[in-house]
């Protein structure tokens, strides 16, 4: 689920770098939150975060700023379930789309004028619009080494299957990526290509890791 790196210890320890990797695992992956409480506890200062899928978004919001402390409060007041669904609170809506809601229970994509199944039950607007709000004050930082904890996260190239690495860009874009759980979230499309879960190429950077904190 995760891995601490660290430099070799040295004569001055003054240089010690420790870098931590949050790895996914879906709501399970919120375990990572109590781990950042236990190094938080500690006085342990992470010089570097990275993470894929659920690791990426609780470590992009640490990276941001976040307490552990912090973190934990507020995952505990989230109606995960208004997350995953495109559902707009019903008096957000005009009076149609009311009135669609209550007769079609379920509605599906026509791509080239043919009925096809959707690539996730969520395009992830409602999440994407909460990690947007959680992040404003980090909006402006574009080089995630730039943060108050510098931090990359992972995807997948949906059509090559290769592995990615992102460590600049908006945040919340890179990850909601990362976070595109297959079949709950359809592929984010990000510079030009569809990215999907980064757990489906690399659930646990450690390599990419180790280079940054080595350096």
């Amino acid at each position: 689920m995760l891995c601490v790196a660290a430099q070799p210890q040295q004569k001055d320890t003054t240089d010690l770098k420790v870098g931590l990797v949050l790895s996914g695992g879906g709501a399970k992956g919120l375990a990572h939150i109590g781990v950042l409480k236990a190094i938080d506890k500690a006085g342990v200062r992470l010089d570097y975060v990275s993470g894929s899928s659920m690791g990426a978004i609780v470590g992009g919001l640490y990276a941001s700023g976040y307490t552990a402390k912090q973190l934990d409060s507020l995952f505990h007041t989230v109606n995960f379930n208004n997350l995953i669904q495109d559902i707009l609170p019903r008096d957000s809506k005009t009076f149609y789309e009311k009135e669609d809601d209550e007769k079609y229970a379920l509605t599906l994509p026509i791509v080239e004028g043919r009925v096809s199944l959707p690539k996730g039950i969520s395009n992830g607007q409602n999440f994407y619009n909460f990690y947007s709000k959680l992040t404003s004050h980090v909006k402006h930082i574009t080089d995630f080494s730039k943060l108050p904890v510098p931090f990359f996260c992972t995807g997948t190239d949906i059509e090559t299957g290769q592995g990615i690495i992102f460590d600049q860009g908006y945040l919340p874009d890179v990850v909601a990526a990362s976070g595109a759980l297959p079949t709950v979230y359809s592929p984010v499309k990000l510079n030009g290509r569809l990215i999907t879960d980064g757990g489906v190429t690399d659930n646990y950077p450690v390599e990419e890791i180790k280079k940054e904190v080595l350096n």
